[in-house]
């Protein structure tokens, strides 16, 4: 290479080195902008009441509102429909909106983070003796009547299940989510939900048939209590068989 054309290269390299300065300062505050316009509007909802489907306008309006370009808007926009918070619409009717409330997208969000800590054994049983006393408590008060079949279901289809511990693990602790659900407390149901791919981890090696047999059997206790409307009993009931299962694997 000549001594004429490697100069010229140095300086192109130079020249781009230059623009590049200015390119990474400017992406930087535009992350920072949009970074900040999600904040105001994240504290509009807490502060402000913000309400379910309320409409909050259009690409366009918020970048007028908030002086930034819709570039800006757009990438606050998509920080906080990920979080679940805003929901963007197309059409005739499009535009951003409050998001809905989503119990099943809080579950799925939940259990992943929970998967990821790697949360132990030790700690799984501490949440759902924190939790699963006081769902059965409430399902002794509230279940319908199409939530005990459903709970007695799921107790006759363990039986069936004992010799099959896979299938015996899932079922069962499907009975506790449906003792869950049946307390109609969704932010108890939801944090138990969070729960199930962890406890399938740890609960499933564990089960045996003499063990499946025993779980059973007291699943069956638990919903005679709750069937009963004896939240005293439920309650005590399932703290029992989760100290039991905690401790001696039964």
């Amino acid at each position: 290479m000549s001594p004429a054309k490697a100069q010229r290269l140095s300086v192109a390299r130079q020249a781009d080195a230059d623009d590049a300065v200015p390119r990474a300062t400017a992406m930087r505050r535009g992350a920072r902008a949009s970074e900040d316009v999600a904040a105001q509007i994240l504290k509009a909802f807490y502060s402000d009441g913000l309400k379910p489907g309320e409409w909050l306008g259009t690409e366009a309006n918020l970048a007028e509102r908030f002086g930034v370009s819709r570039v800006t808007i757009r990438d606050a926009v998509s920080a906080l429909a990920a979080r679940g918070l805003i929901d963007v619409r197309v059409g005739a009717r499009g535009g951003l909106r409050i998001a809905r409330g989503d119990p099943d997208r809080l579950i799925d969000a939940f259990s992943i983070q929970l998967r990821l800590m790697g949360l132990s054994r030790e700690e799984l049983f501490e949440a759902m003796l924190a939790i699963e006393p006081v769902t059965a408590a409430l399902a002794a008060r509230r279940a319908s009547a199409a939530e005990l079949r459903a709970l007695q279901d799921l107790v006759e289809q363990s039986r069936a299940a004992i010799g099959t511990p896979g299938t015996f693990t899932s079922l069962a602790v499907s009975f506790h989510q449906a003792v869950a659900d049946a307390s109609n407390n969704r932010a108890l149901r939801a944090s138990l939900g969070a729960l199930r791919a962890t406890q399938l981890e740890h609960l499933g090696p564990e089960t045996t048939p003499p063990i499946a047999e025993r779980v059973a059997h007291l699943h069956a206790g638990i919903l005679e209590a709750i069937a009963a409307r004896n939240a005293e009993l439920a309650r005590e009931r399932m703290r029992s068989h989760l100290a039991a299962v905690s401790h001696a694997g039964v």
